[in-house]
């Protein structure tokens, strides 16, 4: 993996998400370059999704649960 794609895991680690937060995180990498990596985390198969549809990493050997916790504004 890429360290641009290892830092958008990294990005996501730490809290959810969208899509647009890690475009606006990286607006110093060529648009060309971070998709390429944003391609590279979908393909290992890392991605989830929380309530609100912001991206998470999922729980080692879990599936698909996220490993953000929940937002509090979720019912």
């Amino acid at each position: 993996m890429s360290p641009l794609a290892r830092s958008i895991v990294a990005d996501l680690r730490e809290r959810p998400r969208h899509f647009a937060e890690l475009v606006e995180a990286h607006m110093d990498t060529p648009w060309r370059t971070f998709l390429r990596a944003w391609g590279e985390v979908r393909a290992a198969d890392l991605l989830a999704r929380d309530d609100a549809g912001r991206y998470v990493i999922r729980a080692e050997g879990s599936g698909s649960e996220p490993t953000a916790s929940r937002s509090p504004f979720a019912p």
